[in-house]
């Protein structure tokens, strides 16, 4: 039974992977982008080990079983679980970029992101198959909460690509890390009997993840033919060599013609 839930669960990565990995068939060097994104985000689990047995021996150094309850589920939840796998994914999803051969645009850094979260999640979902019973199995496959939490990533970064305002980048990290640390810490089973708000807040917050998910659809059907979000956001010093850097279009040069917030700013 755990087996069919398992493969179950796989459906709505399986379907997202396929669905991006055909958006642009014409776009030379995007399909690969796409399968390097889903395996960068299965590789970050195996990077994550080693990172979270550190801090496995800090936590044991400093005796953190023996400390206050609030945190210790701060340390273990909040830090280790949310801040260390955002970090880690984060640094898969830039190298997808840094790697990239393809000229990306808001939607491919996007969809890159998404990709690494649900490889990710993939490989989790493997270690919580033996954990928990098929309905929760299932639930995760189905909310995708690691690829929301690099929907947004994804997002803000390339929003960050776009406007060149710093705030993006930052918002592209912290973001996701407070969703996913604020979700794990209420989920903690330690906290079970002191109220409901420990099982209403990570119920509500999965709620969101699945509405998240409605959203992505959504954000990437919408936004398939505006300009705005189809423009490569690669800087031309990053092209191999001057007649291609020539080639591609600079986000400087294109931010009085197509940014909005450009545009915005000379009104005023």
């Amino acid at each position: 039974m755990i087996f069919l839930a398992f493969a179950a669960s796989l459906i709505p990565t399986l379907a997202v992977y396929l669905i991006f990995r055909k958006r642009q068939p014409e776009k030379e060097g995007y399909a690969a982008d796409i399968k390097t994104s889903l395996i960068n985000g299965i590789k970050s689990t195996f990077l994550l080990l080693p990172f979270a047995l550190v801090f496995h021996i800090i936590g044991a150094l400093i005796k953190i079983n023996d400390v206050n309850i609030w945190i210790r589920q701060l340390y273990k939840d909040v830090f280790m679980a949310g801040f260390l796998e955002e970090a880690v994914k984060m640094v898969m999803f830039r190298k997808v970029l840094k790697k990239s051969s393809c000229e990306y645009s808001w939607l491919d850094v996007t969809a890159y992101a998404v990709l690494v979260g649900l490889g990710f999640e993939t490989l989790e979902a493997i270690v919580y198959a033996f954990m928990t019973n098929p309905a929760q199995v299932i639930v995760r496959g189905v909310t995708m909460m690691h690829g929301m939490f690099q929907f947004i990533m994804g997002y803000f970064y390339a929003k960050g690509l776009y406007t060149k305002k710093k705030i993006y980048f930052v918002l592209s990290f912290m973001l996701p890390f407070l969703y996913h640390g604020t979700y794990d810490y209420m989920l903690a089973e330690e906290f079970s009997g002191y109220g409901d708000i420990f099982a209403f807040v990570p119920v509500t917050l999965a709620m969101l993840s699945l509405i998240l998910v409605f959203v992505m659809i959504r954000f990437f059907r919408k936004n398939r033919d505006v300009e705005k979000f189809n423009v490569s956001l690669r800087p031309a010093i990053q092209a191999a060599g001057d007649e291609a850097a020539a080639e591609i279009p600079s986000r400087q040069n294109e931010a009085v013609t197509d940014n909005p917030y450009t545009e915005q700013n000379e009104t005023q």
